[in-house]
């Protein structure tokens, strides 16, 4: 039973997690195109300095997909 919960507990903080980040992409995409634009990474300074390294199809936007793989320090 204790382990039914943990699991339960591990999965709600993921979802937790996941809804977090998408509200902050959400917000950081200012003109709501589905992409963070460099200029539009430069509201968060962490994302700012790690943009390049995360837009791994360099085509100068962050997708939704891309994003996920942020951590913010």
């Amino acid at each position: 039973m204790k382990n039914k919960f943990i699991t339960i507990a591990f999965s709600a903080m993921a979802a937790s997690a996941t809804a977090q980040a998408s509200e902050v992409f959400t917000a950081l995409d200012a003109d709501k195109d589905g992409a963070i634009s460099q200029s539009e990474a430069q509201a968060l300074t962490s994302l700012a300095a790690k943009f390049k390294e995360l837009d791994v199809d360099a085509n100068g936007s962050l997708s939704a997909e891309e994003f996920a793989n942020f951590k913010s320090e």
